[in-house]
């Protein structure tokens, strides 16, 4: 049974957030007290049961603050959510089916309240009369009080349980079936997944990691059958042994309470578990001391190979059978570690992610760990107006032509996973000319990085793949703005024509810049300029003399960055060998004070833009 989604209701700080996916590789990333760690735990309290207290009850907001009538008045406690909800979506295996009678997928939850303890329940097809639903855990006297409302007859001897069960599970079957959420028994709950939980707070603390791999492969062991077979007759053993204590509370209830007769059934549930590790290191003389006193450093090293063997646990029966689901989970796992660590720990999620019966959960805010998977797999816990909200790039989320051209841009330099979560402004350019020149031409204007101002620079294109993707940056809470050539407006060809920024959602007046002389950026550069740069930086052959500003007024008549190229091309044997090397060679070249004013009010512009910009949270 795999686990492919979370829904949590009513626990800590996510009072509701709905289908977090689970997949092979999750990475969990958002500010500090976003609620990273608030849904790993929920996420073991839905596979392992892990016991809560109400302190993990939500507080109930309604958004009104109610002031004290008089000062002396003391103001009431917050009020807490009744119950807390986990719930999982998962897939089941051909025999899982068949064996539990469900479908391939199948919802699961727990449910938490303080006044009852917590309950594990299951939605599938029932009876739709609710006592006819779990007969299993209706007593013999019970069961005959429902024979006897539906009119059912025994089957056999009137002492056997079976005999008043069977017949009233087959009137259930011809019942009426409803959709319905229905106590899971203990066989569904031991075909969940296991999960191996890494704290940040254990890196101190290897002991608690060891406990916590051996405590999962001992309930990977107590699944098999032959050991099932040896708790379960252990059970009935204890069961048994309990029956004259029982006997005596039986008789003592009838006689002080003058009734005729009383039953009890005990259950007797056996959870082989470890209480503790101990871990003792013994040093190259052969004395013995326990790791507690061994040093920060080499209990951190120490679990990073713990990690690392949880990959290695129990894949000796991988011949055998199919291992297991378990679900790795770690809670900023590279906390202290240097990077050398840190990529080892990326290798084993990776790794660990590559087992089909296996997923990986990561909560960190590592930008290595963030940019080392694929933006789909990342899901960004925000707060919003209060609550926590999960956004996740799905393979569903956008059309195609969006995913690809993201999948793209997420790889340029700077522009990773961690840029398009959390920066604040981004600027497309029309090609790589741009995104070469400006970032040299700005340093030189502001006296700082371009990134520094927060602006992420993108090479858009002409596509509309372009368009779509700002589109999608815009409609999740980023800035975006365009700046693009002034011959674009008008080309009915031209992606960044007013027409079809507009029919995108884009204001041209307020969200694109537009540059040239009258085209282009290369028309902003002077005569003057672009000869001293070409003086500088493509010496012209022997057969010629240094370049003049006349030849450069020359070109500009006609498609100029071209001729401008065609020029020094064939004038220098050394000159640019595609429009990018000329920008960037007078980019590089000219001085702060030669930039042209209308460059250096767009960039002002954009610093101005990018200081309101956000930070915006998905």
């Amino acid at each position: 049974m795999q686990i492919c989604s979370v829904s949590v209701e009513g626990f800590r700080c996510l009072a509701n957030i709905n289908n977090v996916p689970v997949l092979p590789q999750t990475v969990l990333t958002g500010q500090n007290e976003g609620g990273k760690s608030a849904l790993l735990d929920a996420l073991d309290f839905l596979l392992h049961g892990t016991a809560l207290s109400e302190r993990d009850l939500t507080y109930v907001s309604d958004g009104v603050v109610q002031e004290p009538v008089h000062s002396e008045d003391a103001v009431a406690p917050h009020a807490r959510v009744p119950q807390t909800t986990v719930m999982g979506d998962f897939t089941l295996s051909a025999n899982e089916q068949q064996h539990f009678a469900l479908p391939e997928r199948v919802q699961i939850r727990r449910r938490f309240r303080p006044e009852a303890g917590a309950f594990l329940e299951i939605r599938r097809r029932v009876c739709r009369i609710p006592e006819l639903r779990d007969l299993e855990a209706v007593k013999l006297a019970g069961l005959r009080e429902l024979a006897a409302t539906h009119g059912v007859e025994p089957v056999g001897q009137l002492n056997a349980r079976n005999s008043w069960e069977q017949p009233l599970r087959e009137l259930a079957q011809r019942m009426e079936q409803v959709d319905a959420w229905v106590a899971a028994d203990s066989e569904v709950a031991a075909a969940m997944p296991s999960m191996v939980y890494f704290k940040g707070d254990s890196v101190q603390a290897p002991e608690a990691v060891v406990q916590s791999l051996l405590n999962s492969r001992l309930r990977e062991y107590t699944r098999a059958d032959e050991v099932a077979k040896r708790v379960a007759d252990l059970e009935g053993y204890l069961a048994e042994s309990l029956t004259p204590d029982i006997d005596s509370i039986r008789g003592h209830i009838a006689q002080r309470c003058a009734l005729p007769s009383v039953e009890l059934d005990p259950q007797v549930q056996v959870r082989p578990a470890l209480v503790g590790v101990e871990l003792n290191i013994v040093d190259s003389q052969g004395r013995r001391f326990p790791l507690s006193s061994a040093g920060t450093g080499r209990s951190r090293r120490i679990s990073l190979a713990l990690w690392e063997s949880s990959n290695d646990l129990g894949q000796d029966q991988a011949q055998e059978g199919p291992a297991s689901d378990v679900v790795f989970v770690y809670d900023e796992p590279d906390t202290h570690l240097d990077y050398s660590h840190q990529r080892r720990i990326m290798a084993l999620i990776q790794l660990q992610s590559s087992r089909p019966n296996a997923r990986v959960i990561v909560a960190t805010h590592s930008l290595n760990l963030i940019d080392g998977v694929d933006i789909s797999s990342v899901v960004h816990l925000r707060t919003h107006e209060g609550q926590v909200r999960a956004e996740v790039l799905s393979e569903d989320s956008a059309d195609i032509d969006v995913r690809r051209h993201l999948s793209t841009i997420a790889t340029t330099l700077g522009f990773r996973n961690s840029v398009l979560l959390h920066e604040r402004f981004f600027v497309a350019v029309e090609g790589v000319s741009e995104t070469s020149a400006f970032p040299i031409l700005f340093r030189k204007h502001a006296g700082y990085p371009i990134q520094s101002a927060g602006i992420c620079l993108w090479a858009g294109g002409s596509n509309e793949g372009a368009l779509r993707f700002a589109k999608f940056l815009k409609e999740h809470g980023r800035d975006v703005a365009f700046v693009v050539d002034k011959d674009s407006r008008a080309n009915q060809k031209h992606v960044f024509r007013d027409a079809k920024l507009k029919e995108h959602g884009f204001d041209p007046t307020e969200e694109c810049f537009y540059l040239g002389s009258p085209n282009e950026l290369e028309d902003l550069f002077t005569d003057g300029d672009w000869a001293d740069t070409a003086n500088a930086l493509w010496k012209p052959n022997t057969e010629r003399e240094a370049w003049q500003p006349a030849e450069i007024e020359a070109l500009r008549s006609g498609k100029f960055s071209s001729q401008l190229l065609g020029l020094f091309k064939a004038g220098s044997d050394d000159g640019p060998q595609n429009k990018e090397d000329l920008m960037v060679g007078i980019a590089a070249h000219l001085g702060k004070d030669r930039i042209p004013a209308a460059l250096s009010a767009i960039f002002n512009s954009l610093i101005d833009r990018a200081q309101n910009a956000g930070p915006h949270l998905w």
